[in-house]
């Protein structure tokens, strides 16, 4: 048992506590908790080996705020991760009745057995600590005094490296005679884009934001460099001139209007790919940064405009010709092997072929582990091959130790690029790593602010950290993006027991194709507010009219009423028909009940997804995200 006398750290045989930073510490490594969690585990530890309920948990956590049990449960999960394989055991859910910390379990705190007189003598050490502060201050006042004399120069303050640039490449107009050539007015400035991502210095806004079509129409500089978070513009236009082509662009700082340089080039269809490196290295000077080697050519003048014209349906959103698109990249990529662009776009399309059920899972993992290899052995692939081989890995194979060491190579040679951010962001997710995931989303928010899907990201990681205020930020921030985030908000508002107000939103007018979802975030409510009838008859309205298709949410229904069995049973047909999407949705709170179940961990550990597979897993968001990017999550969403 732990000793009566307070102590900033709590030592068992599997775990440490330190009460001061609300830590769990064990087999080497720190594990934060959430204040209300840290709180739960602490009270159940000053209360070893004595059952208390849920009420007093209740009362003592949360006093008068009203709360759900789904609040208390999370804090749970919460805690038996923190404490790990072997110090989950600690904590022992006794059914309808609350919790026992079981002090046997945990064994006792190293300090537990020691006499007083044996314990370090804190104010002793108080006391030198003073001694030191105090002369500390007597050689500070000297070296004060000191520097003020005449002899003594004052020292310049070093000053701070100024914050790079940030350049948002705008889509060209296309002012040619017959305006057919939309396909290269969007798709050169994408390659362009792509190419100043590889410039070290230089913070670049993904083309999801700039190329939204809300910025065709007469916003200046200033209004899109705002919306964007970009201190520059990169525009331009293309024309027809003498059997050529005009291509013409201008560099604009944003929070002037002026324009830095602009430059035209004449060139014919045959050198169009030469433009991009050009383009981007005369950008580079203008920033001093330094000009990367021009790209060698790698791809015929014909089967470069294959190439843009390729994936510029895609780009607009247009996927029904994604077959006709993928046929065209095969051709291009057999054709020109080491253009590693085309290799990468026909990935993109494998994946959404395997998504929307064209391939099979098989048949797409061959096809991109095919371009991968093609890519490492062109001259710049190697971050686009460890990069669609970390979304291969993550997405349709379920290997997260794969998807871990590809993506942190493909954010050491390509840091700055939100696809590789957000793989990272959904990999820590998946690793139950929430903040991790908060991170690697945000930094993918800075470079494209807005992407309707990566603040969806976001919201589902601020939802399974229990960060409820900035989910409900980023559910807000989602409708102001999108025709979606209603039924998120609604789900926040429920775990918040908003229930009115949830209540308002779930009655709001939808898109049709969402209509059907609308019984299952009302029977969230439902369950949530007490009302058994109403959770049932929306259960089964929801089971009858969806069925296997919608097999996760189901399990997830009975799942928050404790009906283990009816879950697992929904989970096991859910995990043969759909697998991919069972994975994705592991680590949601709505399963919380079901993790004390001895089945759920079997099913976690055969699925590679057990605590301790996952801890094994190394994903160092630090050093991938480089310092600053992503860094201090809730200032920034709070700013948003």
């Amino acid at each position: 048992m732990p000793s009566a006398e307070p102590t900033d750290l709590l030592t068992y045989r599997h775990f440490s506590v330190d009460v001061s930073r609300g830590e769990v510490l064990r087999d080497g490594q720190a594990y934060t908790l959430r204040p209300q969690s840290f709180r739960v585990l602490h009270y159940l530890l000053s209360h070893p080996d004595r059952l208390v309920s849920k009420q007093e948990l209740f009362e003592q956590i949360w006093g008068e705020a009203v709360v759900t049990d789904d609040s208390l449960a999370q804090c749970l999960v919460d805690i038996r991760r923190a404490l790990g394989e072997s110090g989950r055991q600690a904590v022992k859910t006794v059914p309808r009745r609350g919790y026992l910390f079981q002090a046997a379990e945990a064994g006792a705190p190293a300090d537990a057995g020691v006499p007083n007189e044996a314990r370090p003598d804190r104010r002793a050490g108080a006391r030198w600590l003073a001694v030191t502060l105090l002369l500390l201050a007597v050689l500070s006042g000297w070296w004060l005094l000191d520097a003020r004399r005449p002899d003594r120069e004052a020292a310049a303050p070093a000053a701070s490296p100024a914050p790079a640039p940030v350049i948002a490449v705008m889509p060209f107009a296309d002012f040619t005679a017959d305006q057919d050539m939309a396909y290269l007015a969007y798709g050169l400035p994408e390659e362009i884009l792509n190419t100043l991502t590889r410039l070290q210095g230089l913070r670049v806004i993904s083309r999801t934001s700039s190329f939204l079509p809300r910025f065709s129409n007469q916003k200046t500089a200033t209004e899109i460099g705002k919306e964007l978070g970009a201190t520059h513009l990169l525009e331009g236009s293309i024309r027809e001139h003498d059997g050529l082509l005009r291509i013409t662009v201008q560099l604009i700082e944003t929070r002037t209007g002026h324009h830095n340089w602009s430059e035209t080039l004449d060139r014919s269809q045959e050198d169009l790919f030469r433009v991009q490196s050009q383009l981007a290295a005369a950008v580079a000077n203008r920033f001093r940064l330094t000009v990367m080697r021009p790209v060698e050519q790698s791809v015929s003048a014909g089967d470069y405009t294959r190439y843009l014209r390729a994936i510029y349906p895609l780009r607009q959103g247009e996927f029904g010709s994604r077959s006709a698109s993928a046929l065209t990249l095969e051709g291009v990529v057999q054709r020109n092997p080491a253009f590693v662009p085309a290799a990468d776009a026909l990935a993109e399309i494998t994946f959404l072929q395997v998504y929307l059920g064209d391939l099979s899972t098989a048949e797409g993992a061959a096809r991109v582990r095919a371009l991968a290899q093609g890519m490492q052995s062109a001259p710049s692939g190697e971050a686009s091959a460890h990069g669609v081989l970390a979304e291969l890995a993550l997405r349709l194979e379920n290997d997260l130790p794969g998807a871990a060491a590809h993506i942190s190579r493909a954010l050491a040679i390509a840091p700055n690029t939100p696809r590789y951010l957000r793989i990272a962001g959904d990999l820590a997710y998946a690793l139950y790593r929430f903040p991790t995931a908060i991170r690697f989303h945000q930094a993918v928010i800075d470079l494209d602010p807005l992407c309707a899907g990566c603040h969806a990201a976001q919201l589902r990681a601020y939802i399974a950290a229990g960060e409820l205020r900035l989910a409900e930020q980023a559910a807000h921030r989602v409708m102001e993006l999108s025709r979606g985030g209603h039924f998120s908000l609604a789900l926040i508002k429920t775990r918040q027991g908003a229930f009115d107000t949830a209540q308002q939103i779930l009655e709001t007018e939808i898109p049709r194709k969402a209509e059907p979802f609308r019984q299952f975030y009302e029977a969230l409510l439902c369950h949530a507010r007490g009302d058994e009838p109403c959770y049932r008859s929306r259960l089964q309205v929801f089971e009858a009219g969806q069925g296997e298709e919608e097999a996760v949410r189901i399990a997830q229904l009975y799942a928050i009423d404790g009906d283990s069995d009816r879950a697992l049973a929904w989970i096991e047909r859910a995990r043969q028909s759909n697998l991919a999407l069972l994975l994705t949705t592991l680590p949601d709170p709505l399963f919380d009940r079901l993790r004390e179940d001895d089945r759920w961990q079997q099913l976690l550990t055969e699925l590679g997804r057990s605590q301790r597979q996952l801890d094994a897993i190394t994903l160092d968001a630090q050093t991938l995200l480089a310092g600053e990017a992503g860094g201090n999550w809730q200032e920034q969403a709070e700013r948003s």
